[in-house]
């Protein structure tokens, strides 16, 4: 017992930090799948998607109102979904009031078909018959009203992100109107985006389903409109993404691990190595303490007593 009093006084701060870092890194690189916690709102999410029909006479629409400071949230949720409705074949849109967000509402998608078509190369998925990138929308609230408002969104917004008119692409067809929005997909973690696409995309006659996709802070937020039924699912960080990708591997068995299973996994083996490591150093605190022949110091994480 000595010795490892004597180790665990030793250990410097920075085997600690590289220890934290290897239990991130290492399930990313090596792509580690661990089952993840079923989540009710996720599941949920689920259900609204499997519930839509897959003909040409309606879209989703995802709002991707995210940038790289919550990419790491965001993106999984995002994918996870643009797989579910690739798979369904349910035609969508995506679109942005964030700025930062453009690059990904093209990378987003050409990824999941490169991953789907690797799974079963006799699938095909085409832009402008399967999705449309209607890009970055400035505005905000005022672009969202006029959106909703619009007697054809077509003509509203134009083109396309690449400049293609969409009158022109094949999945805005039959895409007039508001009501012609089978779901409403709303990821976020700027603040008041939510609020914003809740209390405008809608008229006096019809607000489509909207669910959501959230950071880990804003949750007790989001809670707030599932709790009143104002959104139908809602990916809770992370984590929802993940619960949402299990769904999908109980149906689709070949499906590979993709990045929220992963960055959920890699998130639970770096959480157990922290609990490690906090009980290893109270051990090494009562060891030095009993060594000395003193009281054991107050646990670290609790204050000592007045």
């Amino acid at each position: 017992m000595s010795r490892l009093a004597d180790l665990l006084a030793k250990l410097d701060r920075r085997a600690i930090y590289a220890a934290v870092a290897l239990a991130l890194v290492v399930p990313l690189l090596l792509k580690w799948a661990l089952p993840p916690a079923e989540m009710e709102q996720a599941r949920k999410f689920h259900s609204a998607v499997e519930a839509l029909p897959s003909d040409d006479n309606g879209i989703v629409l995802i709002a991707a109102d995210w940038g790289p400071a919550t990419k790491a949230e965001n993106e999984p949720q995002t994918e996870v979904l643009i797989e579910h409705l690739m798979r369904r074949r349910v035609h969508f849109a995506l679109v942005s009031v964030i700025a930062e967000a453009e690059p990904f509402l093209r990378d987003i998608p050409e990824r999941v078909v490169k991953r789907l078509t690797t799974e079963d190369p006799r699938e095909r998925w085409e832009y402008g018959k399967d999705w449309v990138n209607l890009g970055y929308r400035a505005g905000r609230s005022a672009m969202i009203q006029k959106l909703a408002a619009a007697p054809d969104i077509r003509q509203t917004l134009g083109v396309d992100a690449l400049g293609t008119p969409l009158n022109e692409v094949p999945c805005m067809r039959n895409t007039r109107n508001i009501r012609n929005v089978r779901l409403l997909a709303e990821f976020t973690g700027a603040v008041g985006v939510c609020d914003e696409w809740l209390q405008f995309f809608q008229t006096s006659a019809y607000r489509p389903p909207m669910a959501h996709g959230c950071t880990s802070i804003t949750i007790p937020e989001a809670y707030i409109f599932v709790d009143s039924g104002q959104i139908v699912g809602l990916h809770e960080g992370v984590a929802g993404a993940a619960a949402h990708s299990a769904l999908l591997k109980e149906r689709y068995k070949e499906r590979a691990p993709d990045t929220a299973i992963v960055m959920n996994t890699a998130l639970a083996v770096a959480h157990v190595a922290i609990i490690v490591l906090i009980v290893l150093g109270n051990l090494g605190m009562i060891l030095a303490a009993r060594k000395a022949g003193g009281a054991p110091a107050a646990p670290l994480g609790k204050e000592g007593a007045a």
